[in-house]
């Protein structure tokens, strides 16, 4: 159904309290003859596709976009039915599983803390094939991190983690029979919350987003040796745990990044700053946890803090100049979800666990419902349904047409922190205790 015929919805339940949102421009689209912002949205939208049905490669799948098809889930899924497979998870950790082929890879810790490992399973049946570990000890963190919170990276020579000892970060890097490659010190993090660093693998490169409180940097290594290839200092407030993505721009692709100081866009071979905006905060610097999202020409980016404090950009990037500001948001998106982009609009849970949606290009809010309990794990758009699993481990299946319908809501009967994994027409779920395929048991 057509954006301008979909109806304002709000719920019994729905947020109390109206979006305090500014709009400066509308997006800009091409005139007459001028294709060029065709063609760099459709690379953009070639960049940001839906992961294939067999990898889901990153945090948040194909370049950070939360969306898969082809992969014929159940809707609505249920917890009971369609378990494929039910493991223990071998070690402790929020981190989310990344998958490659039949494998699924995730980061654990000792559940005593000691200890940090990569394991990699078989994702058909939930075996661990195998488990490389490294050293770690016990450190502070917050009640919803974890000594293993990092999600790591793979491709198909490799699959790379960032690890916290409790005192400093390494980054590592496995063969896809575990074997370790290289292994690359990041230096001492600060951080009252503790570890969550996620790596992306591009260009033959492993890059890591890595702002601590008083200390920001963007590093490049060479994905082969491990060998530092660039290093680009960042203004430092405080620590942040979003993860980069790529975006194609009129001079080619477009490392971007998020965080305290702002959203900002890096060459991905020498790491030149190509284009920035500085957030301009009313009050304390605010961390950011989502990572950015791409919104046709606009790059959007959501900060917060745990007092409930919210502050969304979305920012038309110009090269070699700062960004347009399109327009700004202080009340209504998420914290640590990260948003969809879909067919104009942004879909997203909050915290405090409710459906959102809006119009990418204005801000405006389009509907809103509540589902339950607060949320950690961002959702995912899977066939044009969005599945959405809260802290208490309740999983929604949500139509994408008018009023976004319930389809149905499963219990998995655990915590669940992590944002799930999707490919080869499974959901994979790492709850508190818990690995979890869900699927048609006979992959029809």
């Amino acid at each position: 159904m057509a954006l301008a015929n979909w109806r304002h919805r709000r719920e019994s339940g729905g947020c109390g309290r109206r979006a305090k949102m500014r709009l400066y421009h509308p997006p800009q689209l091409p005139r007459g003859g001028d294709t060029s912002m065709w063609r760099i949205i459709a690379a953009a939208l070639v960049m940001t596709a839906a992961a294939r049905a067999d990898n889901w490669p990153r945090f948040f799948g194909e370049n950070g976009s939360g969306i898969a098809t082809g992969q014929k889930l159940p809707s609505p899924i249920d917890a009971k039915e369609h378990v494929r497979w039910k493991v223990p998870t071998p070690g402790a950790g929020n981190g989310s599983p990344v998958l490659w082929g039949e494998r699924l890879y995730l980061q654990t810790a000792g559940t005593a803390g000691s200890g940090r490992a990569m394991v990699c399973m078989s994702s058909t049946t939930g075996k661990v094939i195998w488990e490389t570990k490294l050293s770690g000890d016990k450190a502070p963190i917050h009640a919803k991190n974890s000594l293993a919170s990092s999600t790591p990276a793979v491709d198909s020579a490799r699959v790379v983690g960032i690890f916290w000892d409790g005192k400093a970060m390494e980054l590592a890097s496995f063969d896809l029979e575990g074997k370790q490659q290289w292994k690359t010190p990041l230096g001492p993090h600060k951080s009252q919350h503790g570890c969550g660093h996620s790596p992306v693998l591009h260009g033959g490169k492993v890059f890591v987003n890595n702002d601590q409180d008083d200390s920001a940097s963007l590093l490049a290594f060479d994905a082969e040796t491990g060998k530092k290839a660039w290093e680009q200092p960042r203004r430092a407030f405080r620590a942040c745990y979003s993860t980069p993505l790529l975006r194609q721009g009129k001079a080619g692709t477009e490392l971007v990044v998020i965080s305290t100081a702002g959203p900002a866009a890096y060459e991905p071979a020498s790491g030149k700053l190509l284009w920035e905006h500085n957030w301009k905060f009313t009050a304390n610097p605010l961390r950011t946890v989502a990572s950015p999202v791409l919104a046709g020409d606009l790059v959007l980016a959501s900060s917060g803090d745990g007092k409930g404090d919210r502050h969304l950009v979305a920012v038309r990037p110009a090269q070699g100049s700062s960004a347009e500001l399109a327009w700004e948001n202080t009340k209504a998106f998420p914290y640590v979800p990260t948003l969809i982009f879909d067919k104009g609009r942004l879909l997203g849970v909050t915290d405090k666990g409710l459906l959102l949606v809006h119009d990418a290009a204005s801000g405006k809010e389009l509907a809103s419902r509540r589902l339950g309990a607060g949320f950690s794990a961002s959702p995912l758009l899977v066939d044009g349904v969005l599945i959405a699993v809260d802290e208490k481990g309740s999983l929604s299946c949500l139509g994408t047409g008018e009023g976004y319908p319930l389809l149905g809501k499963t219990e998995l009967g655990e915590a669940v922190i992590a944002t799930p994994a999707v490919g080869n027409g499974g959901l994979f779920i790492r709850t508190a205790g818990h690995v979890i395929c869900l699927g048609r048991k006979d992959k029809s």
